[in-house]
């Protein structure tokens, strides 16, 4: 009884082996376009850093929506484009040095992404120093990454 039961169990687990690499291959293409998804976001978001630290305000807003919402760290609200444009014109006129720590990241189903990082932002040349964390909402646009909602909060020097 026991080598009958043995030898079902035995073919059962050959039988069901088939399945297996079947099952594996279904899962591996949605992993591998989601694996796809985050490196192109990384690469987005990271470019939008990059073009920030170095003060390309052309490139730094390529990455935002035309109706893109922003609360500064004053906590003023930018409606749309242009009128970011014109705070980062302004910030951007300045010296400083920027620091980005990643927090957290998700991104849902190819098509939406929050980013929220800790921020240091220091003007030498006024002796200003700014921590905050930073919520970035990010939408997928006709195959395009773009920012469409950004706060930013003050936070005590940690």
């Amino acid at each position: 009884m026991k080598t009958r039961t043995s030898m079902a169990a035995f073919g059962m687990t050959l039988a069901l082996s088939g399945l297996t690499p079947l099952a594996a291959a279904a899962q591996d293409p949605m992993a591998a376009q989601h694996r796809q998804c985050e490196r192109e976001f990384e690469r987005t978001s990271e470019a939008l850093g990059d073009a920030f630290a170095r003060r390309d305000l052309n490139r730094f807003m390529a990455g935002f929506a035309e109706d893109a919402v922003q609360v500064n760290s004053l906590g003023q609200v930018l409606n749309g484009k242009p009128a970011i444009t014109a705070f980062y014109r302004a910030v951007m006129a300045n010296e400083y040095v920027f620091k980005r720590t990643l927090l957290a990241q998700t991104i849902s189903q190819c098509s939406s992404a929050v980013v929220v990082d800790r921020i240091e932002f220091t003007v030498p040349s006024a002796g200003i120093t700014l921590h905050a964390i930073d919520v970035a909402n990010w939408a997928r646009v006709r195959g395009q990454w773009r920012l469409s909602a950004d706060t930013t909060t003050p936070i005590a020097n940690p």
